[in-house]
């Protein structure tokens, strides 16, 4: 299993690399949804295909403070997924996540604090 590089700070962390037995491999992930709020919590949603131990990773973004997203479609299918500490335009600390294109969306989603859940089992069929 390639590891991700995620920062040790990033709150229930454990709990993910205790499900997977390691942190999963975003590579052909497929983001099952994304929902954006103004104020409070905002959700990005991707299942890291991983048969052995399937489940769906939740990322809990608490003020959302700038985005740049591209191309969603049916399916979004990313080759990447990367967590860093970054500044944001105003030169406050955030947690960016990126997703690298693969097919439909992709970009990048700061916060001020990010959180991860693990969801078991598959991700509904969309049809």
């Amino acid at each position: 299993m390639k590891q991700v590089q995620v920062p040790s700070t990033l709150s229930g962390k454990d709990a993910v690399v205790q499900w997977f037995g390691g942190c999963p491999d975003f590579h052909d992930a497929e983001v099952v949804s994304l929902t954006l709020a103004r104020s409070g919590e905002s959700l990005l949603r991707v299942y890291p295909y991983h048969p052995a131990k399937p489940a769906m990773v939740d990322f809990v973004l608490e003020q959302v403070t700038d985005l740049e997203l591209a191309d969603f479609s049916v399916q979004n299918v990313i080759s990447s997924l990367s967590v860093e500490a970054r500044t944001d335009q105003t030169g406050e600390g955030v947690t960016r996540i990126n997703m690298g294109p693969c097919f439909g969306l992709n970009g990048w989603i700061d916060a001020k604090r990010v959180r991860l859940q693990v969801i078991p089992g598959e991700p509904p069929i969309l049809v």
